[in-house]
């Protein structure tokens, strides 16, 4: 089964919630911002489930952000507000 999330802002913890065997797949092209940690964003990022990752923005709640973690974000088409 797949779902469409909606909202256009959303936390990256809610949307790794969507990922514990309900859904096959997780549509969040509609998604324009997505807060949280840069390792549950990363997690996002590299997994499988998620479709529609693309222009997105991005609130990194880290405190302390190294260069090649914006590197990497910034190389996937993200942008770090």
């Amino acid at each position: 089964m797949n779902t469409i999330i909606s909202s256009t802002q959303e936390n990256s913890t809610v949307l790794l919630s969507f990922t514990s065997g309900i859904y096959d797949k997780i549509d969040i092209s509609g998604v324009t911002t997505i807060t949280g940690t840069s390792n549950s964003i990363m997690a996002i990022l590299e997994s499988d489930e998620f479709i529609g990752i693309s222009s997105q923005s991005l609130i990194i709640t880290d405190p302390d952000l190294e260069n090649s973690t914006i590197s990497y974000f910034e190389g996937k088409g993200l942008t770090i507000i």
